[in-house]
């Protein structure tokens, strides 16, 4: 993620939320606020004022919601605050606005989180946290930008871990990446099907020895059975109901892929026939793919086309 990207998150969202918090203490005590626009800044959160207050949330990324402003304007927006009051007076009644103050919080975050949850999924939050006095947040970049009114001013602040928004974008490629890669194996899965339905065919992946796998084992019409028969761990000769001569000529040229490492297509062709007769009298042509480890080019199992030519 590039540097403009970076600010532009927090732009965003430091002016979402600082609307957010408008529209709140607009709905919950009728006072209008104002956003000072040319009072935007970027750096690490830092307060003028005596009380702050702010919701951390974690998820793909993290960061914090904040907003400070002084206990006397607290007290006066909750019209408890009387001239002339002292500092114990105030502390007495903290309890009456910082209430408020967590409410307001609250509100404001569940209006403003959607717009960052749109980026990097769900996001979950934690309860409001008051501080008094100083409060040093950690070295994250933030957002921060004054409401007001008549009566006085809130700074509103986002901050978001940068590093977390890195992680968090990567994450949300990759799972993109693995939904898209996915669909294109489903259709890839649907078209080989259709495929080998059309050319009366199927598909089964057996080991060197001739044992069917579970993946790509599945028992077509061409065989007279149901699309959920179990076919897993035959051996193929078994599968196909091949007469007895067939069906040793089968273990015969499956002795080929038991013996050797590296199977060319070439070789394949020179080692006998691809096609048998069945008890039934069918004619099943085989055609043969070895899957080798990339790690070390063992042979892992061979896919068999086999196609009815009957």
């Amino acid at each position: 993620m590039n540097i403009d990207t970076q600010e532009a998150y927090l732009d965003t969202n430091t002016i979402v939320f600082a609307k957010s918090v408008i529209h709140a203490l607009e709905d919950m005590i009728g006072t209008s606020f104002t956003l000072k626009k040319t009072s935007f800044r970027e750096g690490v959160f830092a307060s003028p004022f005596d009380m702050v207050a702010y919701i951390h949330f974690t998820g793909t990324v993290q960061g914090d919601y904040i907003f400070g402003l002084n206990e006397i304007f607290a007290a006066k927006l909750v019209e408890v605050y009387e001239e002339g009051m002292s500092k114990k007076d105030i502390r007495l009644i903290r309890e009456e606005y910082s209430g408020f103050i967590k409410e307001l919080l609250n509100t404001a975050v569940g209006l403003a989180i959607p717009a960052l949850e749109q980026s990097f999924g769900e996001l979950t939050y934690t309860p409001t946290t008051m501080v008094y006095g100083e409060m040093e947040f950690p070295e994250f970049k933030s957002g921060n930008i004054l409401i007001s009114s008549e009566q006085g001013e809130i700074m509103c602040g986002f901050s978001l871990n940068q590093a977390g928004v890195r992680i968090g974008k990567k994450l949300e490629q990759t799972l993109h990446e693995l939904e898209r890669m996915t669909k294109e194996v489903d259709k890839a899965h649907i078209a080989v099907k259709t495929i080998l339905h059309l050319i009366h065919s199927t598909l089964v992946a057996v080991t060197p020895q001739g044992k069917i796998l579970p993946g790509c084992g599945t028992a077509t019409s061409i065989f007279g059975l149901s699309s959920d028969k179990d076919i897993i761990g035959l051996d193929l000769a078994t599968f196909l109901e091949l007469e007895i001569i067939d069906s040793r000529e089968l273990e015969e040229f499956l002795q080929v892929f038991q013996t050797n490492t590296v199977i060319s297509e070439e070789k394949i062709s020179l080692i006998g026939k691809n096609e048998f007769i069945n008890k039934q009298g069918k004619t099943f042509k085989l055609d043969w793919l070895p899957i080798t480890n990339d790690s070390n080019q063992l042979l892992e199992k061979v896919l068999v086309i086999i196609e009815e030519v009957s």
